[in-house]
């Protein structure tokens, strides 16, 4: 949908510097002739050229502007590709806002990290080179906006470069003090299952509604997004196995990989449970 909006958003600027060009330049606009005339109504052509200049320099700006909006989808569209696979469950619209916050980690404070027991030291320097690079975010924008086609090219690569190697906390903490911080934090760490669709393999292999994932092929599980780039990973058909909690206690499923077929939602538990 924000890919849409953003292309409606490109076609109507196009429409406006088409119809700004088409009142300008090739209509008989009463407006410029206004601007042109002097009090005795003589065309005054240093006031024609100027206007004509303004009006150029205008569309310029507006033509950059659009080129800048250009590489932002452009940025969106792989990040989406990246993503598009279809997830082999489905997510309650209800938990979806909750479950965003765990995909921001930019915007931890430092007394939550160093309260899921990290080491300030390091905590101020993850901060401080996600900072740095949040910086160079905004001011590669800027230069995009700013610069002709021979640099905007040059300044669109590093910023999809810095798209690539952008640094998260859970990268940087590793899975157990990430999921620490996330309850320090207040922040959802688990899914559970609300519902098994029928016929699925979920259904055959014994899930329940209330289980709680903890792990898929032994990767942690902290939201929803682990899951699914879990199942979207290996031979389909090949088995893996998969932790979870039901009542306090834990349990092993072995099951074919691929579609699992859960509605899941965010909630969050102590870690170690």
């Amino acid at each position: 949908m924000k890919t849409h909006g953003i292309t409606i958003f490109l076609s109507l600027a196009l429409g406006l510097i088409g119809g700004i060009s088409g009142q300008y330049l090739f209509n008989d606009s009463p407006a410029i002739e206004q601007t042109t005339k002097n009090v005795e109504g003589i065309v005054n052509p240093n006031q024609v050229q100027t206007d004509l200049n303004e009006l150029i320099a205008e569309i310029d700006q507006l033509q950059k502007k659009i080129k800048f909006l250009e590489v932002q989808v452009t940025e969106i569209s792989k990040s989406q590709s990246q993503s598009e696979n279809k997830p082999d469950f489905t997510i309650v619209e209800e938990t979806i806002a909750s479950i965003s916050r765990i995909d921001s980690p930019e915007t931890s404070n430092r007394d939550n990290l160093v309260s899921a027991g990290i080491n300030p030291d390091i905590v101020d320097d993850i901060l401080q080179r996600i900072s740095q690079q949040q910086y160079r975010r905004l001011q590669l924008n800027n230069l995009i906006e700013r610069a002709d086609d021979s640099d905007r090219q040059q300044y669109t690569q590093e910023l999809s470069e810095l798209s690539q190697n952008r640094i998260l906390l859970r990268s940087e903490l590793g899975d157990d003090a990430y999921d620490q911080y996330l309850f320090a934090s207040g922040q959802d760490n688990r899914v559970k299952v609300l519902s098994v669709m029928s016929g699925s393999p979920a259904e055959t292999y014994g899930f329940q509604s209330e289980d709680i994932i903890l792990s898929y092929n032994e990767q942690k599980i902290l939201s929803w997004r682990d899951l699914r780039k879990a199942t979207l990973q290996g031979e389909i058909g090949s088995y893996t196995n998969v932790e979870i909690l039901r009542d306090g206690s834990r349990m092993n499923f072995s099951v074919p990989r691929g579609t699992l077929g859960v509605q899941l939602a965010a909630v969050q538990l102590q870690p170690g449970q």
